[in-house]
């Protein structure tokens, strides 16, 4: 629904680096959603409705509440890695569909890129498995960037195998919307673990719909019956969306197979070998909830607003509905 406006430039000369990790095609996938309007009220269908303003201002709720969190995060590292202006800050995104969170950060550290970079360059690695993705984020990232300082290079690879990255290169890693996707999320999380710097911060988020906000909303479904219809957890050989074809081999990409409350994740990320640094949390009404009344909407919406501005990020964490966590591999 949001999407980054750019102009090309021919004459703009790529700072992007040339991949060669896999060029097998794809299958894209369609999907059609048909709203019953027998089952909802008219406001209910024009706030769900992808093509109505009210949602693209609910949506962009949403999005802008992530923004400052993960803005939030990534000031903490950058402080925390005193880095000067002579050094390179190396950056990956895990999962980085087109590149927004990482353009994101970049137009913060630089106002929008009319301030030089804090830093000599950085440097971006986004890796993605989707080829459409990939080609989408290389065109815009090509543009943004083209007059800054900042390289960024694709990797076209499926997270199951790793990442394609070197041990201990990168300063800051970005996971987001991501884990609750894998079988093995402790697999790609140990990768990360294993690319990032001694002192370098992993941001990871993901889906909090086991919280006890989320179950809340969902009362008016079970006084229904209908809970275990709705909400049952899928079966991973029910959950595929689509497939990724890589080296010859194909691999499933699931929808949301792995759901947990934030302290499965936190307690996963310190086995791992993370130090948990801070704590977050956001709410979106894009998630949904138990109704799709107008009043209850609204009631959702009332909700998500005092989680995130009103409560201590300490309890706030276990009501919103996605996990949010600034991980840190801890020094030597």
């Amino acid at each position: 629904m949001l999407s980054l406006i750019t102009v090309p430039n021919e004459n703009n000369s790529t700072r992007e680096k040339r991949d060669d990790i896999g060029n097998a095609p794809r299958n894209d996938v369609q999907f059609k959603l048909e709203p019953d309007p027998g089952k909802v009220d008219p406001l209910a269908i024009f706030l769900s409705d992808p093509e109505s303003h009210l949602s693209d201002i609910l949506y962009l709720y949403f999005r802008i509440y992530k923004k400052k969190l993960l803005w939030a995060f990534a000031q903490t590292a950058f402080a925390k890695l005193k880095l000067d202006k002579s050094q390179t800050l190396w950056i990956t995104d895990v999962g980085a569909s087109m590149g927004f969170d990482i353009l994101y950060l970049l137009r913060r550290l630089t106002r929008d890129f009319r301030d030089p970079l804090p830093y000599r360059k950085v440097f971006v690695s986004l890796v993605e498995g989707d080829e459409k993705l990939i080609n989408e984020g290389k065109r815009t990232l090509k543009n943004v960037l083209a007059a800054s300082e900042v390289d960024f290079q694709y990797y076209r690879y499926p997270l199951v195998e790793g990442l394609p990255l070197k041990d201990e290169t990168q300063h800051l890693a970005i996971c987001s919307e991501v884990v609750e996707h894998l079988q093995e999320p402790a697999e790609l999380l140990r990768e990360v673990l294993r690319v990032l710097e001694p002192g370098g911060f992993l941001i990871m988020t993901t889906d909090n719909s086991p919280s006890l906000l989320q179950r809340i909303k969902r009362i008016p479904v079970y006084l229904r019956g209908k809970y275990e219809k709705i909400y049952a957890r899928p079966a991973p050989n029910s959950a595929v969306v689509t497939t990724l074809q890589w080296n010859g081999r194909e691999y499933p990409i699931f929808g949301h197979i792995n759901l947990n409350p934030t302290r499965y994740w936190e307690k996963l990320s310190e086995d791992i070998g993370f130090e948990i640094a801070a704590f977050g949390t956001y709410e979106s009404i894009r998630r949904g909830g138990g109704s799709k009344s107008s009043v209850a909407l609204a009631g959702y919406f009332a909700l998500g607003a005092l989680v995130y501005h009103l409560m201590p990020r300490r309890l706030g964490r276990f009501f919103g509905d996605t996990t949010a966590l600034l991980l840190r591999k801890p020094e030597r």
